[in-house]
């Protein structure tokens, strides 16, 4: 099912991308990250960015391209709790960051004014984890890892326009990431698949030439 999604995301975005475009631009927005998957109370609120460049098909229909990297740390005394569970030590630290890779779609709003959008996403989540520290008598903990999963997001926004190109752009996405586990020690795993993400930003757009 999940790869069916995001076969027919692809497929739309190509079907879309033969049209004549009206405009395109680029984005960029800073963001907090907030777990809210299961295992979200052993990771704390982190923050990244995205990056986004677009085209618009029509004035209510955008496809874009959307890069980033957002990051969360562990809850340090959740995760230690958890690993010292059994009468042993635990001080482990470390975190997640992900880069996602993204198909955009979008209906916005019409202009002038403020404008706003819906938006679903599709692509790939790349995760690169890092834990060390130490488990029981001493025991050194050091796990790193690097790997690519599918997932999806969707979400919603407003484009606050501050001049003809540039616009302040408010949005939040729910990303859904096929289950990633990142932490697997003495028998007890930590992870998490289910992120909010509040940004902050601004669109350039620029105009196409007019046949």
């Amino acid at each position: 099912m999940k790869k069916n999604i995001l076969i027919a995301v692809c497929f739309l975005a190509l079907t879309i991308a033969s049209f004549a475009q009206s405009g395109y631009g680029t984005e960029l927005t800073g963001n907090i990250v907030i777990p809210i998957g299961k295992n979200a109370e052993y990771f704390n609120i982190g923050f990244g960015g995205l990056v986004g460049f677009y085209y618009d098909v029509a004035e209510n229909f955008r496809m874009a391209l959307v890069l980033g990297y957002l990051r969360s740390s562990v809850n340090e005394d959740k995760v230690n709790s958890l690993y010292a569970s059994g009468g042993q030590n635990a001080n482990i630290t470390g975190g997640v960051g992900v880069i996602p890779a993204l198909i955009s779609l979008r209906l916005i709003s019409p202009g002038p004014g403020m404008r706003l959008y819906g938006l679903l996403e599709g692509g790939l989540y790349s995760y690169s984890t890092s834990f060390s520290g130490t488990y029981g008598s001493g025991a050194p903990v050091n796990e790193s890892e690097f790997r690519s999963e599918p997932g999806i997001a969707f979400g919603g926004g407003v484009l606050f326009p501050l001049n003809k190109e540039l616009s302040l752009d408010v949005n939040i996405r729910y990303h859904w990431v096929n289950d990633s586990e990142y932490i697997n020690y003495e028998g007890s795993s930590v992870a998490n698949s289910r992120l909010l993400t509040f940004g902050v930003g601004v669109n350039w757009f620029f105009a196409l030439p007019q046949q």
